[in-house]
Formats: C-alpha cells, structure tokens, sequence
C-alpha cells in the first residue's frame, strides 16, 4: 500500500513538472500574481502578532514553571 502511494506521488509530481515546464512565462507570471493575491483574503485578527511565536512560546513556558508543571 505504501509503495502505490510513492509511485502515486512520482507519478503526480511528473505531471506537474511537465505542467510547469509547459507555461508561458505570463502564465507564471499570472500564478504567481494570483497566489500572492491570496493572502488579502485572509482574515486577519486584530491583536495576533504575526511573528514567530517563539515570544509567546517562552512565555507560556513561564507560566509552567511558575505553577510548578516543568
């Protein structure tokens, strides 16, 4: 079952990279364009910082040592 899933996956990604090696460069152009556009359709939540979040990991880190759970 794994292997048919591999060669799935070799299979698919050929098509793809032939896909790909078919477009026109404004083709790639407009794709790159529309993939960009996608995230304008996210909605954002006021008050989440879009860092990493390793500020809020440390902090919730913190808070378990001060009640003694790490």
């Amino acid at each position: 079952m794994v292997a048919q899933w591999r060669e799935t996956g070799l299979a698919l990604d050929s098509l793809r990279y032939a896909a790909l090696a078919c477009q026109t460069s404004g083709e790639s152009r407009q794709a790159a364009y529309d993939m960009l556009q996608l995230g304008g359709l996210l909605r954002s939540e006021p008050g989440i910082d879009p860092g990493s979040g390793l500020v809020e990991m440390q902090r919730l880190f913190g808070a378990l040592r001060t009640h003694g759970r790490a």
